[in-house]
């Protein structure tokens, strides 16, 4: 005991700055770029999402908030380089998708965008590795497929980690939120999930001591909220909920509003 003492006050005493595991990591020269949310930005290492790093994005549901979540970052990637986009291999149609119009709202060239559409989880995997091999590589956005076993899952994401550690790119995995049991070499995994209209924000892991309370934040403009409860209202007796052709009943009348379309 009285040697480590010594040895903790002869550290603490050097002129080298020494990180200890009980803050958070500081800027090491490691390159890093602003979220565009400052409350997240004081609570990651270096400032920013980390670039040549991997990123875990795990979702309470679909379409909480996370494209919007990541569009200022990827808007300022994507000013010299190309996105690369892979889209989920199964139930496309449950899935909050990347949507042309809204990420040209948010500032994003959709005309260096890349979308992938793999067919099975082995080509999915296939598209991620290939796209972290790019030279000019800005951003890797990719939903990654549900895999047979925990091993099989962690040595996928062991090499995805290794090929984000040779660029310079924002790498992003979505994923469902149960993963967050198992390991994950991931330098960064946040948890998101939605309520009363805000984006709460868990970090699960980071350089640093853990984040007990959720980063909440405002991804959505706050009169989307408003929004919202009006669309919850029921429609007035006047409304028909079919539409009638020629005497014909057709399918239920719905209403589209751009809060829905920029849901994600």
């Amino acid at each position: 005991m009285r040697a480590a003492t010594a040895l903790a006050s002869l550290l603490n005493s050097s002129a080298a700055p020494i990180w200890q595991a009980s803050e958070i990591a500081p800027r090491d020269g490691a390159p890093s770029i602003a979220t565009g949310f400052a409350a997240l930005d004081a609570e990651l290492p270096g400032g920013g999402w980390p670039q040549g790093q991997l990123v875990e994005l795990l979702l309470e549901a679909k379409g909480v908030g996370e494209l919007s979540l990541l569009a200022p970052a990827l808007a300022r990637v994507a000013r010299d380089r190309p996105c690369v986009w892979v889209l989920p291999c199964d139930s496309p149609g449950a899935r909050a998708l990347p949507y042309p119009p809204a990420l040209a709202e948010a500032g994003i060239a959709v005309a260096r965008s890349i979308f992938v559409k793999p067919a099975t989880p082995r080509e999915s995997l296939w598209a991620l590795e290939q796209s972290l091999r790019a030279a000019h590589l800005g951003a890797l956005i990719g939903w990654l497929p549900a895999f047979s076993s925990r091993d099989g899952d962690f040595r996928s994401l062991r090499r995805l980690h290794l090929l984000a550690q040779r660029s310079r790119a924002l790498v992003f995995l979505l994923r469902e939120a149960r993963a967050a049991e198992a390991a994950s070499p991931a330098s960064l995994r946040l948890r998101l999930a939605c309520a009363e209209g805000k984006l709460h924000v868990a970090v699960l892991k980071r350089r640093g001591w853990p984040l007990l309370d959720p980063v909440v934040l405002q991804v959505h403009p706050a009169h989307w909220n408003e929004a919202r409860v009006e669309m919850q209202t029921p429609a007035p007796p006047d409304v028909p909920e079919r539409i009638v052709i020629n005497g014909a009943p057709a399918l239920p009348a719905r209403r589209w509003s751009l809060q829905s379309v920029f849901s994600h």
